[in-house]
């Protein structure tokens, strides 16, 4: 569990720093709200591009991709259970592990918001990290000890 905790595999989403939206999308427009009054994001109108957003004072996870765009990690897959363990030769072994997401502090508290911007598809994955997956990770051993060599969906 030791090294499969050392494995770090993060989730990163991404979303528009440029929102567009009509008058009738009141669900993104409410959700670029909410970040806005959490300052997690701030917005200017400007006459060529239109509304452009960069990160905020409560911004920090957000990383301005470009002008139009941001990313942010939106947490880490992380083992809960070794389901199986098993050698296979000399110094090299495999596991299936039962991992859990973790979501980050932004993801926690303005998750609803990110869901309505994400685009489709976002919610399939969702749904698999409230569910959490299996792995399977291989390992070797070296002089100094067991290392992570591979890990796969």
């Amino acid at each position: 569990m030791d090294l499969m905790r050392d494995h770090v595999d993060v989730v990163r989403i991404s979303f528009s720093a440029a929102p567009r939206f009509t008058k009738d999308d009141t669900t993104l427009a409410m959700a670029y709200q909410k970040l806005l009054d959490g300052h997690v994001i701030q917005c200017k109108n400007t006459p060529a591009l239109g509304v452009l957003c960069e990160p905020g004072a409560a911004g920090d996870a957000l990383k301005q991709e470009s002008a139009t765009e941001f990313s942010m990690v939106a947490g880490r897959w992380t083992p809960a259970v070794v389901l199986s363990l098993r050698r296979t030769g000399r110094s090299s072994s495999a596991a299936d592990v039962r991992m859990t997401f973790e979501p980050s502090p932004t993801l926690r508290e303005f998750g609803d918001a990110l869901d309505m911007i994400q685009p489709p598809g976002y919610l399939l994955a969702q749904s698999t990290w409230k569910q959490g997956k299996v792995v399977h990770a291989t390992f070797q051993r070296f002089d100094d000890g067991w290392h992570v060599d591979t890990v796969t969906d």
